[in-house]
Protein backbone atom coordinates (compact mmCIF):
# COMPACT_ATOMS: atom_id res chain seq x y z
CA UNK A 1 0.00 0.00 0.00
CA UNK A 2 1.68 3.20 -1.16
CA UNK A 3 -1.08 5.81 -1.00
CA UNK A 4 -3.23 6.73 1.98
CA UNK A 5 -6.97 6.58 1.43
CA UNK A 6 -7.64 8.95 4.34
CA UNK A 7 -6.06 12.06 2.79
CA UNK A 8 -8.89 14.25 1.49
CA UNK A 9 -6.81 16.80 -0.43
CA UNK A 10 -3.44 15.40 -1.49
CA UNK A 11 -2.32 18.66 -3.13
CA UNK A 12 -3.01 20.61 0.09
CA UNK A 13 -1.22 17.95 2.14
CA UNK A 14 1.97 18.52 0.11
CA UNK A 15 2.21 22.11 1.32
CA UNK A 16 4.80 22.73 4.01
CA UNK A 17 3.91 24.84 7.00
CA UNK A 18 6.54 27.60 7.03
CA UNK A 19 7.33 29.03 10.46
CA UNK A 20 9.78 31.61 9.11
CA UNK A 21 10.09 34.68 11.30
CA UNK A 22 8.10 33.14 14.14
CA UNK A 23 10.50 33.41 17.07
CA UNK A 24 9.44 34.30 20.59
CA UNK A 25 12.49 34.81 22.76
CA UNK A 26 14.30 31.49 22.34
CA UNK A 27 11.11 29.67 21.31
CA UNK A 28 9.98 28.72 17.81
CA UNK A 29 6.96 26.73 16.62
CA UNK A 30 7.11 23.01 15.97
CA UNK A 31 4.56 20.54 14.71
CA UNK A 32 3.52 17.21 16.17
CA UNK A 33 3.09 14.42 13.63
CA UNK A 34 0.46 12.45 15.53
CA UNK A 35 -1.91 13.28 18.37
CA UNK A 36 -4.61 11.06 19.89
CA UNK A 37 -7.00 11.95 22.71
CA UNK A 38 -8.73 9.09 24.56
CA UNK A 39 -11.85 10.80 25.90
CA UNK A 40 -9.91 13.68 27.46
CA UNK A 41 -8.21 11.33 29.93
CA UNK A 42 -5.18 10.02 28.06
CA UNK A 43 -3.19 11.82 25.38
CA UNK A 44 -0.70 10.31 22.95
CA UNK A 45 1.73 12.35 20.87
CA UNK A 46 4.18 10.95 18.33
CA UNK A 47 6.95 12.32 16.16
CA UNK A 48 8.08 10.27 13.17
CA UNK A 49 11.61 10.47 11.82
CA UNK A 50 13.65 8.56 9.28
CA UNK A 51 15.61 5.60 10.63
CA UNK A 52 18.34 6.76 13.00
CA UNK A 53 17.16 10.39 13.18
CA UNK A 54 16.56 11.73 16.69
CA UNK A 55 14.26 14.48 17.93
CA UNK A 56 15.64 17.98 17.78
CA UNK A 57 16.27 19.58 21.16
CA UNK A 58 13.25 21.84 20.64
CA UNK A 59 10.97 18.89 19.82
CA UNK A 60 12.19 16.98 22.86
CA UNK A 61 11.60 19.98 25.13
CA UNK A 62 8.14 20.57 23.63
CA UNK A 63 6.92 16.96 23.86
CA UNK A 64 8.36 16.52 27.36
CA UNK A 65 6.66 19.75 28.46
CA UNK A 66 3.31 18.70 27.00
CA UNK A 67 3.38 15.32 28.72
CA UNK A 68 4.56 16.77 32.05
CA UNK A 69 1.83 19.45 32.01
CA UNK A 70 -0.90 16.92 31.24
CA UNK A 71 0.26 14.45 33.89
CA UNK A 72 0.60 17.26 36.46
CA UNK A 73 -3.08 17.98 35.77
CA UNK A 74 -4.03 14.43 36.74
CA UNK A 75 -4.40 12.94 33.26
CA UNK A 76 -2.23 10.38 31.45
CA UNK A 77 0.03 11.23 28.54
CA UNK A 78 2.84 9.72 26.54
CA UNK A 79 5.14 11.06 23.84
CA UNK A 80 6.65 8.67 21.30
CA UNK A 81 9.52 8.80 18.84
CA UNK A 82 9.06 6.33 15.97
CA UNK A 83 11.21 5.65 12.92
CA UNK A 84 10.13 4.86 9.36
CA UNK A 85 12.21 3.74 6.40
CA UNK A 86 10.29 5.42 3.57
CA UNK A 87 13.05 7.17 1.63
CA UNK A 88 11.04 7.88 -1.54
CA UNK A 89 9.32 11.26 -1.06
CA UNK A 90 6.65 10.23 -3.60
CA UNK A 91 5.50 7.41 -1.30
CA UNK A 92 3.37 7.99 1.78
CA UNK A 93 4.86 7.28 5.19
CA UNK A 94 2.51 4.79 6.81
CA UNK A 95 2.66 5.76 10.46
CA UNK A 96 1.12 2.50 11.69
CA UNK A 97 4.11 0.56 10.35
CA UNK A 98 6.76 2.83 11.89
CA UNK A 99 8.89 1.28 14.61
CA UNK A 100 8.79 2.81 18.10
CA UNK A 101 12.23 3.94 19.26
CA UNK A 102 11.47 5.59 22.61
CA UNK A 103 8.66 6.91 24.79
CA UNK A 104 8.23 9.51 27.53
CA UNK A 105 5.59 8.99 30.21
CA UNK A 106 6.03 12.18 32.24
CA UNK A 107 6.71 12.97 35.84
CA UNK A 108 10.23 14.24 35.26
CA UNK A 109 11.52 10.86 34.11
CA UNK A 110 13.63 10.10 31.10
CA UNK A 111 12.73 8.99 27.62
CA UNK A 112 12.70 5.19 27.72
CA UNK A 113 14.29 3.27 24.86
CA UNK A 114 11.86 0.68 23.47
CA UNK A 115 13.69 -2.43 22.36
CA UNK A 116 12.34 -4.89 19.83
CA UNK A 117 10.35 -4.20 16.71
CA UNK A 118 7.04 -2.85 17.97
CA UNK A 119 5.05 -0.85 15.45
CA UNK A 120 3.52 2.49 16.35
CA UNK A 121 0.06 1.05 15.76
CA UNK A 122 0.69 -1.88 18.14
CA UNK A 123 2.21 0.43 20.78
CA UNK A 124 -0.78 2.79 20.72
CA UNK A 125 -3.23 -0.14 20.60
CA UNK A 126 -1.58 -1.55 23.74
CA UNK A 127 -1.80 1.87 25.45
CA UNK A 128 -5.49 2.08 24.51
CA UNK A 129 -6.17 -1.44 25.80
CA UNK A 130 -4.60 -0.62 29.18
CA UNK A 131 -6.55 2.65 29.27
CA UNK A 132 -9.83 0.80 28.55
CA UNK A 133 -9.09 -1.92 31.12
CA UNK A 134 -8.33 0.69 33.79
CA UNK A 135 -11.57 2.53 33.02
CA UNK A 136 -13.61 -0.66 33.27
CA UNK A 137 -11.89 -1.58 36.55
CA UNK A 138 -12.60 1.88 37.96
CA UNK A 139 -8.92 2.73 38.31
CA UNK A 140 -8.43 6.47 38.64
CA UNK A 141 -6.80 7.85 35.51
Amino acid sequence: MNVSTLVKNRDRAKQLLAFDGMTYGKCRPTDVDLSVDFQGNMFVFAELKGVGVQLTLGQRIHLTGLVDAITAGGKQAVAILAHHDTKDCDRDVHCAESIVHSAYYGGGGNWERIFGEITLDKFITDLHNVYQANRKAGVAL
